[in-house]
């Protein structure tokens, strides 16, 4: 099984400056994704994409090339990370290297451990018509949402769902973002049709931490020390 891992990098972090690279309990927080994915022994190529030369040079303290750089075209903003997959796939391609899967890895996942990305490795292997990702429970049932209205009226997004006990909800799950792992046949649809393929591997709450601002970066510093 040939594993190409992408890991996503580029500099223009606009709720945290410098996300990727921020130090994070005493190292870039970057560093925990390079060891992680150089520590499960699961790829065959590891693939910073970047648009970023200090980022670049950071990668390159922990022993990993970067063989080029993200073109501006696919740095954006709103650019989705599928389309830097196939970028960085392509590239290969036509270089002659052959992978079975293309995996994704988040910079800025220090709470995932080395044993998900196996385990997920091995959930995926058996279920090969499917696209892995993380996913965690919600903390409280979704169906007990509310929305905010004019003067900070609150209007439950079900009606009489107050009624209804937690017990009877059925589970309901969100990805974590961490990583994605896609089996390649997926790559030579014109359209990945990622809501029909989708298989989860469960995390636990505390470790499923989306660092979005500043205050889930502290969040998930205080839980690193603990878990």
């Amino acid at each position: 099984m040939k594993r190409l891992l992408v890991i996503p990098a580029r500099i223009g972090s606009k709720r945290i400056r410098n996300k990727n690279i921020k130090n994070f309990n005493g190292q870039p927080i970057i560093s925990y994704s390079l060891k992680l994915a150089q520590e499960s022994k699961l790829f065959n190529k590891i693939h910073i994409s970047t648009d970023s030369k200090k980022i670049k040079k950071i990668v390159e303290d922990y022993n990993l090339e970067v063989e080029f750089l993200r073109p501006k075209n696919i740095s954006g903003d709103y650019v989705p990370v599928i389309s830097v997959l196939k970028y960085v796939y392509n590239y290969y391609k036509k270089k002659n290297f052959i992978f079975d899967e293309i995996w994704s890895l988040s910079a800025c996942s220090p709470l995932l451990k080395k044993n998900d990305l196996i385990n997920a490795s091995v959930l995926l292997k058996k279920n090969n018509n499917k696209i892995v990702i993380p996913v965690t429970e919600y903390a409280t049932p979704i169906e007990w949402a509310f929305k905010i209205e004019k003067n900070n009226f609150l209007k439950p997004i079900k009606k009489y769902a107050y009624k209804i006990r937690s017990q009877d909800i059925t589970k309901k799950f969100h990805d974590v973002g961490y990583f994605v792992g896609i089996p390649i046949k997926f790559f030579s649809e014109k359209k990945i049709k990622f809501d029909q393929n989708y298989i989860g591997y469960e995390i636990e709450k505390n470790r499923a931490i989306d660092i979005d601002n500043l205050s889930d970066w502290k969040l998930a510093e205080a839980m690193y020390k603990i878990i």
